[in-house]
């Protein structure tokens, strides 16, 4: 088959570039021929692209156009979508139906519903936008605390909803906790059709070496992901101040905004990695006790805990969302209360207290995540028979 990729990278990278690369990679061994149209929200950076981004984020006829050519030039069996927020638009998703293939979107996040796609205002998951309607978001200047881009952004759902740009199109949610979402969502205000929505996990790729013992690894934990309150960064490191001189070593993967105050308030025990390539992050994934996953929100695929149980590593995640579904506490892991420091810290040594059998973790998460069931799961959507 012939498949058109389609996405909007962000500008620090992020989870979904990630999966638009694995995804795109597996197809690609598979033998098939993918084609891809992407742009990145770097170009708007500076200039005239800038000042016209608010309107290209409605709706980019640029884009649309050259999908529509790619489409026709390429020929391509079906089109798959990711994000196309900002400067791609969701004008892109009627382009692609206009051609009459089958056309598939990725919802990474719960954008459709919520202009800040992750359901967290102050800290706290916030529904307002999906029962109430997406003034609430403007009210609150949900979009990076602004709210002109606020504005837009719920100005550009609000007109595709209007258009039923998503109707007709087979919807893929990442999790079974996601769909459940969506569909409450959706209940209330329809903007997709609900028997086209499916679930497939996101591909998770990590080395299928031999898993290091419990009792061989070392006496640290990984936070891996954007350095950013959403992921709970300031609760990682107050709990490690809680722990005091018994804290174990913390590794801190990944760049963002919370990178300087993060590196300023951090404890002896807290080491900064910085940006690490897939294989170097999963080395020190499978080398540690646990992986910390302390979102405060309800996340939509939980890629870094379900890479850690691949390694056999278990996971102390918040009782909360995805992050809390992915751990059987006892068994791959321990939960405990969101944005509670002492709770993590009390975790952490109720972690390293116990002991887990890490071949079996990796073996229940391989079984969940392999290769060949995620390769099977795109081709059913491509061709048609999940409709």
């Amino acid at each position: 088959m012939k498949i058109l990729l389609i996405h909007c990278h962000y500008r620090l990278p992020g989870g979904e570039d990630a999966v638009f690369a694995a995804e795109r990679a597996l197809l690609e061994r598979r033998g098939h021929r993918v084609v891809v149209y992407e742009r990145s929200n770097e170009e708007a950076a500076h200039g005239l692209a800038k000042l016209l981004l608010p309107l290209h984020a409605v709706w980019n006829r640029r884009a649309a156009r050259e999908v529509r050519d790619l489409i026709a030039r390429e020929k391509p069996d079906a089109v798959h979508i990711h994000n196309t927020l900002l400067l791609l638009s969701p004008a892109v998703v009627r382009a692609a139906k206009q051609s009459g293939l089958p056309v598939v979107q990725t919802l990474h996040n719960f954008r459709l519903f919520c202009p800040n796609g992750i359901l967290l205002r102050q800290g706290r998951v916030c529904e307002d936008c999906p029962h109430h309607g997406l003034s609430c978001a403007v009210r609150h200047r949900c979009y990076r605390g602004s709210l002109l881009q606020t504005l837009v952004v719920a100005a550009a759902y609000a007109l595709h909803r209007r258009l039923g740009t998503w109707r007709g199109v087979t919807m893929v949610a990442l999790t079974g906790f996601d769909r459940d979402k969506l569909l409450e969502f959706n209940r209330l205000r329809p903007l997709f059709d609900a028997d086209r929505l499916v679930v497939k996990p996101n591909p998770v790729c990590v080395a299928e070496e031999p898993v290091q013992p419990w009792n061989a690894r070392k006496q640290q934990f990984l936070f891996a992901g954007r350095l950013e309150e959403l992921k709970g960064l300031p609760t990682v490191l107050e709990a490690w101040e809680l722990l005091g001189e018994n804290a174990p070593d913390l590794l801190i993967a990944g760049e963002g905004p919370l990178g300087d105050w993060a590196r300023a308030h951090a404890g002896p025990k807290v080491t900064f990695l910085g940006q690490l390539t897939p294989a170097e992050l999963h080395r020190h994934m499978a080398e540690s006790k646990g992986v910390l996953a302390a979102s405060l929100c309800y996340e939509s695929f939980a890629l870094v805990p379900a890479e850690a149980h691949c390694l056999g590593t278990p996971v102390l995640a918040s009782n909360l969302g995805n992050v809390g579904a992915s751990v059987r506490p006892g068994i791959d892991g321990l939960r405990f209360a969101p944005g509670d420091a002492r709770a993590l810290a009390g975790a952490v040594g109720a972690l390293l207290a116990s002991s887990f059998d890490c071949e079996a973790i990796a073996a229940a998460a391989r079984r969940t995540y392999n290769e060949e069931e995620n390769y099977r799961a795109l081709l059913r959507l491509y061709t048609k028979e999940e409709r």
